[in-house]
């Protein structure tokens, strides 16, 4: 009966131990894990900040290079307009009527465009938007657009003259 009682007790007393050391591994599992996550947490807020920081910086260079070249190009159009008023100072009576309201609507047109560039670039030189990526596709719109008008206020410079031409 002794051996019977001792085996039991030792059987049990190595399924206590088993089942305890168990319980130990599971809890320092649970902490570590606990740990990665929060690491994990930090970790991706930093990738945030720095996501945010890239595109912010990478919509001020693209703006710059747009920005430079776009008052190259409105500048270019008010040399362009000024050489037509020097032609339309030529022209008959009739027609200086005319090509003059149409020179003063296109030097009404490029102000306006070279007003829409620096309200523009105040807005992104200030961060009044928030850089992320919807921004930078914001960004591209605008530039399409600005390019497209200029490109109309170009074909219009050009047909000014196209009708009175014989």
């Amino acid at each position: 009966m002794k051996t019977k009682f001792l085996y039991l007790t030792m059987i049990t007393v190595m399924a206590g131990t088993i089942l305890t050391s168990c319980g130990k591994t599971t809890k320092e599992d649970a902490s570590a894990v606990k740990e990665d996550v929060t690491e994990l947490n930090q970790d991706l807020l930093e990738g945030a900040k720095d996501t945010s920081v890239e595109t912010k910086e990478a919509v001020h260079a693209d703006w710059k290079k747009f920005e430079a070249s776009a008052k190259i190009a409105i500048e270019n159009t008010n040399s362009q307009i000024n050489a037509l008023r020097d032609k339309i100072a030529k022209a008959d009576k009739a027609e200086k009527v005319r090509l003059t309201a149409k020179a003063d609507e296109l030097e009404k047109k490029n102000a306006e465009l070279k007003e829409k560039l620096v309200k523009r670039g105040k807005e992104i030189t200030e961060d009044v938007k928030e850089m992320n990526d919807s921004a930078k596709e914001e960004e591209n719109k605008f530039e399409r657009e600005f390019n497209h008008d200029m490109d109309e206020m170009g074909t219009a410079i050009k047909d000014l003259f196209k009708d009175n031409v014989k």
